[in-house]
């Protein structure tokens, strides 16, 4: 029997999810031991037994970030964006020493250790890998941004920025803030099309926001 590709091996969420559980080598069991997700609904939604909807995806993007391994909920549910197998993880960017032998010409090791040396000036800094097509065409997938983080009453310093958004229930994102007329927040991308779920987020509860002052991208 033909061996089936990695592209249809991973045709479905259920096939993505698995295939990211694999990526870090954990159970179901740990995962609702350690995140209170409940080891029948994963195994659900990996059998496709029951139907993964945006609100699952986005639970299940904070637990594998929270695992060290960056993926999208575009990613996970339709496949589309940066893949994760594609993505280093923050966690492993800033905890491996950097060895001296490696090539300089070697872009991406350039690109960590500029991130590296950027998080490293700056108070509050955070780096995010652009894992979408959501903020084309000034940021793509796999380009390194950074900011520094801005909380409470600083927020409204970022307004009508692009910025790495961190919300009350543990999530990230990266859109542009705007205020809106009810005096609360709204997140818009740059490049909605059919496969953004979400162009615009209303009304979400901001933890910190932190405004693009640096973006790295990859000498092609």
């Amino acid at each position: 029997m033909k061996k089936p590709s990695k592209k249809q091996s991973l045709s479905r969420p259920g096939n993505r999810l698995r295939h990211l559980r694999a990526l870090l080598h954990v159970s179901r069991a740990f995962l609702e031991d350690t995140y209170g997700i409940p080891e029948v609904t994963l195994k659900s939604w990996e059998n496709g037994t029951a139907k993964l909807t945006s609100v699952g995806a986005k639970r299940c993007v904070a637990v594998y970030r929270a695992e060290g391994l960056i993926v999208s909920e575009n990613w996970i549910l339709s496949g589309t964006g940066l893949d994760p197998i594609a993505a280093v993880t923050l966690n492993q960017y800033f905890s491996e020493p950097i060895k001296k032998n490696i090539s300089a010409e070697n872009d991406e090791i350039c690109m960590i250790q500029d991130a590296n040396v950027f998080k490293k000036s700056y108070p509050n800094a955070v780096v995010l890998i652009v894992s979408g097509d959501e903020m084309r065409p000034f940021y793509k997938p796999g380009d390194y941004i950074g900011g520094k983080m801005r909380y409470a009453k600083d927020i409204k310093n970022a307004i009508n920025k692009d910025c790495i958004i961190h919300l009350k229930d543990g999530s990230h994102f990266f859109r542009r803030l705007i205020k809106n007329n009810d005096g609360g927040f709204n997140l818009t991308c740059l490049n909605p099309n059919e496969n953004t779920l979400e162009p615009v987020m209303f009304n979400v509860k901001i933890e910190g926001a932190a405004p693009i002052i640096w973006h790295r991208w990859k000498d092609d």
